[in-house]
Order: structure tokens, then C-alpha cells, then sequence
């Protein structure tokens, strides 16, 4: 450690003022001003970010309340209709001037998809029949 002792040290430390040339001056002041503008730039897009992104998230909740909507007026009209077939089966209305054209005695719609379930489901009206 008394080697340390022996490093001279100095007391005063120098300064010196220089003048800038103005081309650097002027360089450093419009990056400078560029920076700023950049930074402000990004806090307008982080703040309108953050309103699109809460715009986005109630567009979801009216699309979600929409889409249940759509679903159980949709369940409505297929019960309607669905009863409008059983009173007039194979019915065709025209909503414009009110009427319905139908079949009557043939089978309802809802009779007709039991058939065919039961065609697909090999179901058949013929009995194998051993001698």
C-alpha cells in the first residue's frame, strides 16, 4: 500500500470552453428535435392503441350479445315455422301478401326427416323370412 502513497495526484482539474461550430450545433438541435417528435409520436400511438383495443373489446361484447340474439330469434322462427308445418304441410309462404300454398295430406317436414333417418339407419319395410 505505500506504493500508493507515492502516485502524485493532481488537485485541479482543467476545463476549457470551446464554441461549436454552427453546422453541429445546428445537426444536434433538429436530432434533438426529431427525438422529441419521435417520443411524442409514440405516446399518441400508445394512447390511441389502448382506445382501439377497448373499442375492440366492446365490439366483442355487442358481436357476443348479437350472436345470442340471432341464435334464439332464429330457435323462434324455426318453431313457428315448424308449426305452421304441421298444420300446412309442404307449406311455401309468401310473406308479401300473406298466404300459403300446402299439400294437404302429405307428410310434414319433421315426418319426413324420420324417414329418411330410418332409410339411412338401414331400417327396411322387407322381413327376411326362412322355410
Amino acid at each position: 500500500m505505500a506504493e500508493l502513497d507515492n502516485i502524485p495526484q493532481k488537485q485541479s482539474v482543467e476545463i476549457e470552453i470551446v464554441k461549436l461550430e454552427e453546422s453541429v450545433l445546428t445537426s444536434i438541435t433538429e436530432l434533438n428535435q426529431k427525438i422529441n417528435t419521435i417520443i411524442s409520436d409514440f405516446g399518441n400511438i400508445y394512447i390511441r392503441k389502448k382506445e382501439i383495443e377497448e373499442e375492440l373489446k366492446r365490439l366483442d361484447t355487442i358481436l357476443e350479445e348479437s350472436e345470442a340474439k340471432f341464435k334464439l330469434t332464429n330457435q323462434e322462427l324455426k318453431s313457428v315455422l315448424d308449426a305452421l308445418d304441421d298444420k300446412y304441410p309442404q307449406g311455401r309462404i309468401n310473406i308479401q301478401d300473406g298466404t300459403i300454398q300446402y299439400q294437404p295430406g302429405a307428410p310434414t317436414r319433421k315426418q319426413q326427416q324420420a324417414e329418411q333417418a330410418q332409410q339411412q339407419n338401414g331400417a327396411s319395410d322387407f322381413k327376411v323370412v326362412k322355410d
